[in-house]
Protein backbone atom coordinates (compact mmCIF):
# COMPACT_ATOMS: atom_id res chain seq x y z
CA UNK A 1 0.00 0.00 0.00
CA UNK A 2 2.92 2.57 -0.57
CA UNK A 3 2.29 5.56 -2.14
CA UNK A 4 2.33 6.09 -5.49
CA UNK A 5 5.54 7.78 -7.55
CA UNK A 6 3.90 11.06 -7.80
CA UNK A 7 3.01 11.67 -3.81
CA UNK A 8 5.09 12.33 -1.08
CA UNK A 9 7.17 9.47 0.61
CA UNK A 10 5.59 9.86 4.51
CA UNK A 11 6.60 8.22 7.07
CA UNK A 12 4.67 7.32 10.31
CA UNK A 13 6.67 7.63 13.90
CA UNK A 14 4.51 6.14 16.75
CA UNK A 15 5.68 6.20 19.96
CA UNK A 16 4.14 3.56 22.83
CA UNK A 17 4.40 2.24 26.09
CA UNK A 18 1.66 0.20 27.82
CA UNK A 19 -1.12 0.88 26.08
CA UNK A 20 -1.61 -2.79 24.02
CA UNK A 21 -5.27 -1.69 23.07
CA UNK A 22 -5.17 1.34 21.85
CA UNK A 23 -1.85 0.39 19.99
CA UNK A 24 -3.97 -2.16 18.26
CA UNK A 25 -6.43 0.54 16.93
CA UNK A 26 -3.83 2.86 16.23
CA UNK A 27 -2.11 0.64 13.87
CA UNK A 28 -4.81 -0.36 12.51
CA UNK A 29 -5.76 3.24 11.44
CA UNK A 30 -2.41 3.89 10.50
CA UNK A 31 -2.10 0.67 7.98
CA UNK A 32 -4.91 1.38 6.70
CA UNK A 33 -3.51 4.54 5.40
CA UNK A 34 -0.57 4.40 2.65
CA UNK A 35 2.53 6.13 4.49
CA UNK A 36 5.63 4.60 3.32
CA UNK A 37 7.05 3.36 6.14
CA UNK A 38 5.52 2.70 10.26
CA UNK A 39 7.88 3.36 12.87
CA UNK A 40 6.89 1.82 16.06
CA UNK A 41 9.28 2.85 18.84
CA UNK A 42 8.02 0.62 22.51
CA UNK A 43 9.43 2.21 24.91
CA UNK A 44 10.17 -1.09 27.07
CA UNK A 45 6.00 -2.21 27.65
CA UNK A 46 5.70 -4.87 30.16
CA UNK A 47 1.42 -5.48 29.14
CA UNK A 48 2.28 -7.84 26.04
CA UNK A 49 3.00 -5.31 23.26
CA UNK A 50 6.68 -6.67 22.38
CA UNK A 51 4.85 -9.88 21.55
CA UNK A 52 1.54 -8.19 19.58
CA UNK A 53 4.29 -6.01 17.51
CA UNK A 54 6.61 -8.58 16.65
CA UNK A 55 3.76 -11.14 15.59
CA UNK A 56 2.57 -8.53 12.77
CA UNK A 57 3.16 -9.11 9.13
CA UNK A 58 3.54 -5.65 6.90
CA UNK A 59 6.72 -4.48 4.83
CA UNK A 60 6.11 -0.79 5.82
CA UNK A 61 6.60 -1.71 9.60
CA UNK A 62 10.25 -1.08 11.46
CA UNK A 63 9.80 -2.29 15.28
CA UNK A 64 11.79 -1.24 17.86
CA UNK A 65 12.37 -2.37 21.18
CA UNK A 66 13.62 -0.14 23.67
CA UNK A 67 15.26 -2.04 26.71
CA UNK A 68 14.19 1.08 29.01
CA UNK A 69 11.30 3.59 29.14
CA UNK A 70 13.19 6.72 27.89
CA UNK A 71 9.97 8.60 27.92
CA UNK A 72 7.86 10.36 24.80
CA UNK A 73 10.90 12.60 24.08
CA UNK A 74 13.40 9.79 23.69
CA UNK A 75 10.83 7.61 21.81
CA UNK A 76 10.21 10.51 18.85
CA UNK A 77 13.93 10.84 19.23
CA UNK A 78 14.63 7.58 18.31
CA UNK A 79 11.95 7.74 15.94
CA UNK A 80 12.55 10.63 13.81
CA UNK A 81 16.45 9.43 13.83
CA UNK A 82 14.97 6.23 12.02
CA UNK A 83 12.98 8.66 9.51
CA UNK A 84 15.34 10.72 8.69
CA UNK A 85 17.98 7.99 7.87
CA UNK A 86 16.26 7.23 4.32
CA UNK A 87 16.94 9.96 2.07
CA UNK A 88 13.43 9.27 0.10
CA UNK A 89 11.37 10.02 3.01
CA UNK A 90 9.88 13.05 2.34
CA UNK A 91 7.95 13.80 5.40
CA UNK A 92 7.42 12.24 8.87
CA UNK A 93 4.05 12.17 10.83
CA UNK A 94 4.34 11.47 14.64
CA UNK A 95 1.59 10.17 17.21
CA UNK A 96 1.61 9.07 20.35
CA UNK A 97 -0.05 4.96 20.70
CA UNK A 98 -3.38 6.30 21.72
CA UNK A 99 -3.70 8.67 18.69
CA UNK A 100 -4.38 7.91 14.72
CA UNK A 101 -5.58 9.31 11.60
CA UNK A 102 -8.74 10.16 10.50
CA UNK A 103 -9.93 8.22 7.51
CA UNK A 104 -8.80 10.88 5.13
CA UNK A 105 -5.63 12.33 6.99
CA UNK A 106 -3.10 11.40 4.09
CA UNK A 107 -4.72 12.29 1.92
CA UNK A 108 -5.46 15.40 2.56
CA UNK A 109 -2.21 16.22 3.54
CA UNK A 110 -1.00 15.42 0.32
CA UNK A 111 -3.61 17.52 -1.31
CA UNK A 112 -1.69 20.45 0.50
CA UNK A 113 0.98 20.37 -1.50
CA UNK A 114 2.84 22.53 0.96
CA UNK A 115 5.39 25.52 -0.02
CA UNK A 116 9.43 24.81 0.19
CA UNK A 117 8.82 27.03 3.09
CA UNK A 118 6.59 25.18 5.11
CA UNK A 119 8.44 23.01 7.36
CA UNK A 120 5.79 21.48 9.57
CA UNK A 121 2.14 20.86 9.15
CA UNK A 122 -0.34 19.85 12.25
CA UNK A 123 -3.71 18.46 12.63
CA UNK A 124 -6.49 19.25 14.07
CA UNK A 125 -7.00 16.82 16.74
CA UNK A 126 -10.02 15.92 18.55
CA UNK A 127 -11.53 13.70 20.74
CA UNK A 128 -13.12 10.40 19.77
CA UNK A 129 -16.43 12.28 20.38
CA UNK A 130 -15.69 15.01 17.73
CA UNK A 131 -14.69 17.91 20.67
CA UNK A 132 -11.37 19.73 19.98
CA UNK A 133 -8.75 18.27 21.71
CA UNK A 134 -7.70 21.19 24.08
CA UNK A 135 -3.82 19.80 25.16
CA UNK A 136 -3.01 19.23 21.17
CA UNK A 137 -4.44 22.97 20.33
CA UNK A 138 -1.53 24.50 18.43
CA UNK A 139 -0.14 27.97 19.37
CA UNK A 140 -0.04 31.58 18.20
CA UNK A 141 2.76 33.91 19.37
CA UNK A 142 1.31 36.09 21.54
CA UNK A 143 4.69 38.11 22.24
CA UNK A 144 5.15 40.04 19.40
CA UNK A 145 4.36 43.65 20.52
CA UNK A 146 2.93 45.06 23.99
CA UNK A 147 -0.41 45.34 22.99
CA UNK A 148 -0.72 41.62 21.74
CA UNK A 149 0.26 40.32 25.29
CA UNK A 150 -2.02 42.53 27.13
CA UNK A 151 -4.82 41.97 24.53
CA UNK A 152 -4.48 38.40 25.43
CA UNK A 153 -4.13 38.79 29.28
CA UNK A 154 -6.87 40.61 29.67
CA UNK A 155 -9.08 38.59 27.63
CA UNK A 156 -11.55 36.17 28.85
CA UNK A 157 -9.71 33.35 27.56
CA UNK A 158 -6.32 34.28 28.34
CA UNK A 159 -4.66 31.26 26.25
CA UNK A 160 -1.68 30.54 23.92
CA UNK A 161 -3.80 28.22 22.14
CA UNK A 162 -5.81 28.48 18.09
CA UNK A 163 -9.36 29.74 18.44
CA UNK A 164 -12.27 27.32 17.48
CA UNK A 165 -12.91 29.08 14.83
CA UNK A 166 -9.48 28.13 13.13
CA UNK A 167 -10.70 24.62 13.51
CA UNK A 168 -14.16 25.36 11.33
CA UNK A 169 -12.12 26.74 8.68
CA UNK A 170 -10.66 25.27 5.16
CA UNK A 171 -7.48 27.25 4.93
CA UNK A 172 -4.31 26.17 6.44
CA UNK A 173 -3.18 28.82 9.32
CA UNK A 174 0.04 29.96 10.61
CA UNK A 175 0.79 29.24 13.96
CA UNK A 176 4.25 28.93 16.03
CA UNK A 177 4.25 26.23 17.65
CA UNK A 178 1.98 22.51 18.02
CA UNK A 179 2.28 19.17 19.98
CA UNK A 180 3.72 15.66 18.15
CA UNK A 181 -0.09 14.57 17.50
CA UNK A 182 -0.47 14.71 13.99
CA UNK A 183 2.66 16.72 13.33
CA UNK A 184 4.04 16.44 9.76
CA UNK A 185 7.59 17.71 9.91
CA UNK A 186 9.59 18.25 6.53
CA UNK A 187 12.25 15.34 6.43
CA UNK A 188 14.92 18.29 4.93
CA UNK A 189 14.24 20.69 7.47
CA UNK A 190 14.63 18.00 10.21
CA UNK A 191 17.83 16.64 9.02
CA UNK A 192 19.76 20.23 8.09
CA UNK A 193 18.12 22.32 10.62
CA UNK A 194 16.15 21.04 13.53
CA UNK A 195 17.75 18.25 14.37
CA UNK A 196 16.18 15.22 16.56
CA UNK A 197 13.66 16.27 19.82
CA UNK A 198 15.75 16.36 22.99
CA UNK A 199 15.28 12.60 24.99
CA UNK A 200 16.37 14.70 28.01
CA UNK A 201 13.09 16.25 28.57
CA UNK A 202 11.42 12.97 28.87
CA UNK A 203 7.93 13.80 28.53
CA UNK A 204 6.48 17.20 28.32
CA UNK A 205 6.94 20.38 25.56
CA UNK A 206 9.14 18.36 23.83
CA UNK A 207 7.33 18.84 20.57
CA UNK A 208 6.24 22.78 21.58
CA UNK A 209 9.96 23.34 21.66
CA UNK A 210 10.90 21.74 18.48
CA UNK A 211 8.09 22.97 16.71
CA UNK A 212 9.12 26.42 17.94
CA UNK A 213 12.62 26.06 17.21
CA UNK A 214 10.99 25.15 13.58
CA UNK A 215 9.10 28.34 13.09
CA UNK A 216 11.87 30.63 14.77
CA UNK A 217 14.48 29.57 12.40
CA UNK A 218 12.14 30.91 9.28
CA UNK A 219 10.26 28.07 8.15
CA UNK A 220 6.25 28.57 8.23
CA UNK A 221 4.30 26.32 11.03
CA UNK A 222 1.13 25.53 9.46
CA UNK A 223 -2.49 24.20 10.95
CA UNK A 224 -4.21 22.55 8.69
CA UNK A 225 -7.88 22.12 9.89
CA UNK A 226 -8.78 19.45 7.05
CA UNK A 227 -6.04 17.14 8.31
CA UNK A 228 -7.53 15.69 11.32
CA UNK A 229 -6.69 13.37 13.91
CA UNK A 230 -8.22 11.20 16.73
CA UNK A 231 -6.74 11.47 20.37
CA UNK A 232 -8.33 8.84 22.60
CA UNK A 233 -6.93 10.30 25.67
CA UNK A 234 -8.80 11.09 29.27
CA UNK A 235 -10.22 14.43 29.32
CA UNK A 236 -8.28 16.97 31.04
CA UNK A 237 -11.45 17.75 34.09
CA UNK A 238 -12.14 21.89 34.40
CA UNK A 239 -11.38 22.24 37.46
CA UNK A 240 -8.46 22.62 39.62
CA UNK A 241 -5.19 20.88 37.85
CA UNK A 242 -3.63 18.12 39.83
CA UNK A 243 -1.04 15.98 38.38
CA UNK A 244 -0.88 12.12 38.69
CA UNK A 245 1.67 10.38 39.46
CA UNK A 246 3.06 13.30 41.02
CA UNK A 247 6.55 12.96 39.10
CA UNK A 248 4.30 13.99 36.01
CA UNK A 249 4.58 17.87 37.97
CA UNK A 250 7.95 17.60 37.76
CA UNK A 251 8.33 17.42 34.34
CA UNK A 252 5.43 19.60 33.42
CA UNK A 253 7.13 22.50 36.22
CA UNK A 254 10.72 22.28 34.24
CA UNK A 255 9.57 21.78 31.27
CA UNK A 256 7.60 24.33 30.97
CA UNK A 257 10.50 27.14 32.06
CA UNK A 258 12.54 26.80 29.11
CA UNK A 259 9.54 26.71 26.77
CA UNK A 260 7.90 29.94 27.99
CA UNK A 261 11.74 31.55 27.98
CA UNK A 262 12.31 30.66 24.71
CA UNK A 263 8.66 31.63 23.69
CA UNK A 264 8.30 35.07 25.14
CA UNK A 265 11.74 36.30 24.85
CA UNK A 266 12.76 39.39 26.76
CA UNK A 267 8.96 38.89 28.36
CA UNK A 268 9.94 36.17 30.15
CA UNK A 269 10.94 37.62 33.46
CA UNK A 270 7.57 39.11 33.54
CA UNK A 271 5.86 35.68 32.29
CA UNK A 272 8.03 33.87 34.82
CA UNK A 273 5.71 35.00 38.33
CA UNK A 274 2.43 33.67 36.54
CA UNK A 275 4.10 30.31 35.52
CA UNK A 276 5.17 29.76 39.29
CA UNK A 277 1.83 31.20 40.39
CA UNK A 278 -0.02 28.45 37.92
CA UNK A 279 1.86 25.73 39.05
CA UNK A 280 1.77 26.39 42.93
CA UNK A 281 -2.14 27.17 42.63
CA UNK A 282 -3.59 23.71 43.39
CA UNK A 283 -1.02 22.91 45.95
CA UNK A 284 -3.70 22.58 48.89
CA UNK A 285 -5.31 20.19 46.53
CA UNK A 286 -2.55 17.33 46.78
CA UNK A 287 -2.46 14.48 49.24
CA UNK A 288 0.69 15.94 50.68
CA UNK A 289 1.26 19.33 49.93
CA UNK A 290 4.79 19.86 51.13
CA UNK A 291 5.77 16.88 48.81
CA UNK A 292 4.48 18.70 46.27
CA UNK A 293 6.32 21.58 47.13
CA UNK A 294 9.34 20.04 47.12
CA UNK A 295 8.69 19.27 43.82
CA UNK A 296 7.92 22.04 42.79
CA UNK A 297 11.13 23.96 44.51
CA UNK A 298 13.75 21.45 42.62
CA UNK A 299 11.68 21.16 38.91
CA UNK A 300 11.93 25.48 39.07
CA UNK A 301 15.29 25.51 39.95
CA UNK A 302 16.43 23.09 37.35
CA UNK A 303 14.29 24.14 34.65
CA UNK A 304 15.68 27.96 35.47
CA UNK A 305 19.07 26.50 35.33
CA UNK A 306 18.13 24.14 32.26
CA UNK A 307 19.78 21.67 34.18
CA UNK A 308 17.87 18.57 32.07
CA UNK A 309 20.44 15.89 33.51
CA UNK A 310 18.08 14.62 36.38
CA UNK A 311 17.59 10.93 35.71
CA UNK A 312 13.82 9.84 35.64
CA UNK A 313 14.72 6.81 38.68
CA UNK A 314 16.33 10.50 40.31
CA UNK A 315 12.27 12.23 39.63
CA UNK A 316 10.93 8.77 40.55
CA UNK A 317 12.66 8.73 43.66
CA UNK A 318 12.27 13.12 44.52
CA UNK A 319 8.35 12.47 44.24
CA UNK A 320 8.12 9.26 45.96
CA UNK A 321 5.74 9.76 49.19
CA UNK A 322 7.59 7.97 51.80
CA UNK A 323 5.68 9.39 54.38
CA UNK A 324 2.27 7.96 52.95
CA UNK A 325 3.50 4.56 50.80
CA UNK A 326 -0.33 3.86 50.37
CA UNK A 327 -1.00 7.36 48.96
CA UNK A 328 -2.58 7.52 45.80
CA UNK A 329 -0.50 8.45 42.69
Amino acid sequence: MALSPSLPSVTAVIVTYNRLEKLRHTLTETLAQPFAHVIVINNASTDGTGAYLDGLDDERLDIVHEPVNNGGAGGFERGFALALQNRAAEWLVCFDDDAYPAPDALAQFVALAPAENVGGVAAAVYFPDGRICSMNRPGRNIFHSPRALLSVLFSRSGALGLEDAAYAGTQPVPIVFSSFVGLFVRCAVARDILGLPRSELFIYRDDSLYTLTLTQTGYTLLFAPRVCFVHDCATPSSGVRVYTPLWKAYYIIRNDIPFFRQLAGAYFPFILPLLMAKFLKPTLHYSNPGLFLRIFAVATADGIRNNFARSHPAVMALCADKAKPTARN
